[in-house]
């Protein structure tokens, strides 16, 4: 009897400190999307975009005419000038794919710069729901992560390192 007792008492307490959990989702996409903020940081960053398209269109445009030139002319040019017009059009290949890449990383900063501030405008709005409400966990379906989790919500992270030997 006092088994059934003990038994029954757990599985009342486990019973009622799992119902206490309350878990939530969001899609963070869907959020951001219709921000005011993150619309203005897709203009910007289009502004950009197109500032740097502009700049590589000139350059392949260039690129293009040097190249038709040496094509034209580079059997009747001497042959130092035709070798010293050929570095050239290599080392304007050359600066485009360095444009390219550098261009493309520049937005990419920029992008990470100017969403920093929209990100954790979300989030602490979400931590804020989230407490409000009693949520435990708040799960983000457009990205898969844990966009909240109480402080008191289990971390077992020790717990493993000590079961594998790690300190």
């Amino acid at each position: 009897m006092k088994k059934l007792s003990t038994a029954l008492f757990v599985l009342l307490f486990c019973t009622g400190a799992f119902a206490q959990q309350k878990y939530g989702h969001i899609n963070s996409d869907e959020i951001l999307n219709a921000m005011p903020e993150f619309k203005q940081m897709n203009k910007t960053l289009e502004s950009k975009r197109m500032q740097y398209a502009s700049q590589l269109q000139r350059m392949y445009e260039d690129y293009e005419k040097k190249g038709a030139e040496l094509q034209q002319y580079g059997q009747s040019m001497m042959q130092a000038i035709a070798e010293e017009r050929k570095y050239e059009l290599d080392s304007l290949q050359m600066a485009i794919m360095n444009f390219e890449g550098s261009a493309q990383e520049e937005v990419q900063k920029l992008q990470q710069k100017l969403l920093k501030p929209l990100n954790d405008k979300y989030l602490k709005v979400v931590n804020a729901v989230a407490k409000e409400n009693g949520y435990t966990f708040i799960f983000d379906l457009s990205s898969n992560i844990v966009a909240y989790y109480h402080e008191d919500s289990g971390d077992i992270t020790d717990q493993v390192k000590k079961k594998m030997g790690i300190n």
